[in-house]
């Protein structure tokens, strides 16, 4: 599957100095050489019509590399990326000057449009070549799981407007808020598809936008959040299957109803009077009146020794094909949605986005994305040449080592084909020997052994501290609200 391609395409030509050493060695190669085996480089040429029709200093490729590494290196700076391009530059046989100014690199990020990197991402999601993994469910159905989180903006006026910051804080004093939900994939864990609004956006009105998302024989996996009534009608009228955690809420009687089976029986659901706030009234009247669901019940054990109880909605109906013990084995693979959201947020670091206006924000989101799928194509290529489950690979492990190799596989001259597929081979088993431990009812508690520093919390604006002179309210006047 390994592939290359030239960086700049008709911009240079690094091909008709490729046995010089100072060649191999340029920055950006191992970007180019990592991604060219998973994005289609067409995705990545200048258009024939547009912002990056033109020959620039930062063509269209060029920046997206920048952009990217900038993603896979948390806390790289636009400056680190400039000084990339400058390198590169100096590198070719004819250097030209960069501006140390990181302006014009900004505004060649700006060139590419949303639309533009959504493509990239869902070709990455769609064309990875992993459809052969083993994941075993009746039907080999496709099993989507949907969840929500939240990222903080930096506190900009313009990012204030689009993505106000928590009721909680006082102006100014706090950070945007961005909700958003996302929709992987259980099998190869890449992203499909996203959405996003104000932190006051609900993730139910999220989903949403996010129904398209599902096909025909698609299961849906989600917490007791998405389990409402309307998802459920509208989930059995696209031909498409839910598995959810029944809400607190509803009744759990299981005295009502037919029984199918121990702790699994089947119920009759009639349409609410209230319309759902997440639907227009068009869509709520075309609802059926009722709909069947099966509701069922396992126990799992706890740490003390005792057992919890755990009841699910779905509609699977037939308790033959979909035992009780089958969903409950899906549904605790539920979990590795919050794995999948802690490998984007806290190893890619995207918890706290660094642009300073909603339209760069949205991009800077996909390109994390974006990243994200491309390290887990490499996993799952890994998972499936080394027969390793890919749900033991380590994302961080995989990262670390897909750069390092990939800065090696860029060394070697683009005629050297054999070679390359050799090293690229190498990596991918080197991905495979490095499982995450085996742990299971893994048990950490949510605490903080680092204190951080002494200094009081924010509660007015920095402009009226610094107006003040001082870099501290009197006491008593800077407690945490």
């Amino acid at each position: 599957m390994f592939t290359t391609a030239p960086l700049f395409g008709k911009f240079h030509s690094p091909l008709k100095d490729a046995a010089r050493p100072l060649q191999r060695q340029r920055p950006l190669h191992h970007l180019q050489t990592l991604s060219a085996t998973w994005i289609d480089q067409s995705l990545l040429a200048p258009n024939e019509s547009g912002d990056n029709c033109r020959q620039r200093d930062f063509p269209a490729k060029l920046t997206f590399l920048a952009f990217l590494d900038q993603v896979l290196t948390p806390g790289a700076s636009c400056r680190k990326a400039v000084r990339q391009v400058q390198a590169y530059y100096q590198s070719l046989s004819d250097p030209r000057s960069i501006k140390d100014d990181t302006s014009a690199y900004c505004q060649a990020r700006n060139r590419w449009t949303l639309d533009e990197l959504v493509e990239i991402r869902r070709h990455l999601a769609d064309h990875s070549g992993l459809d052969s993994l083993p994941f075993f469910v009746p039907g080999n159905r496709p099993i989507k799981v949907i969840d929500g989180s939240s990222l903080n903006a930096p506190d900009t006026e313009k990012n204030r407007l689009a993505y106000p910051q928590s009721k909680s804080q006082k102006p100014e004093c706090g950070f945007p808020l961005l909700r958003w939900a996302t929709v992987f994939s259980l099998k190869t864990g890449a992203v499909l598809e996203r959405a996003y609004a104000p932190y006051t956006t609900s993730e139910n009105a999220l989903y949403k936008n996010l129904r398209p998302t599902f096909q025909t024989g698609d299961i849906v996996l989600g917490d007791r959040n998405f389990g409402f009534w309307a998802a459920l009608a509208s989930f059995k009228a696209r031909g498409v299957d839910g598995i959810f955690r029944m809400h607190a809420s509803r009744n759990k009687d299981f005295r009502q109803g037919q029984p199918l089976g121990p702790d699994d029986r089947l119920l009759t659901l009639a349409k609410p009077r209230n319309k759902s706030a997440n639907l227009s009234r068009e869509e709520w009247d075309q609802l059926p009146d009722q709909i069947q669901v099966r509701i069922v019940r396992f126990r799992v054990p706890t740490r003390n020794g005792r057992c919890k109880k755990i009841t699910l909605i779905t509609t699977l109906l037939d308790p033959v094909l979909w035992p009780v013990e089958l969903l409950a084995a899906i549904y605790a693979r539920r979990w590795q949605i919050e794995l999948f959201l802690r490998d984007i947020k806290s190893t890619l670091q995207m918890e706290m986005l660094s642009c300073l206006s909603p339209e760069m924000l949205h991009k800077e989101l996909e390109m994390h994305l974006i990243a994200y799928n491309l390290i887990r194509a490499f996993m799952g290529e890994a998972a499936l040449t080394c027969q390793v489950p890919v749900e033991r690979l380590s994302f961080k492990g995989t990262l670390d080592t897909v750069m390092e190799y990939g800065r090696q596989m860029a060394q070697i001259p683009p005629s050297y084909r054999q070679r390359r597929k050799t090293l690229y081979a190498k990596m991918l088993a080197a991905i495979a020997r490095d499982p995450v431990p085996f742990r299971p009812d893994r048990f950490e508690p949510r605490c903080q052994k680092r204190r951080p520093k002494n200094y009081p919390f924010m509660t007015h604006p920095r402009r009226v501290l610094k107006a003040a002179g001082k870099d501290r309210l009197p006491s008593g006047k800077g407690a945490r609200r």
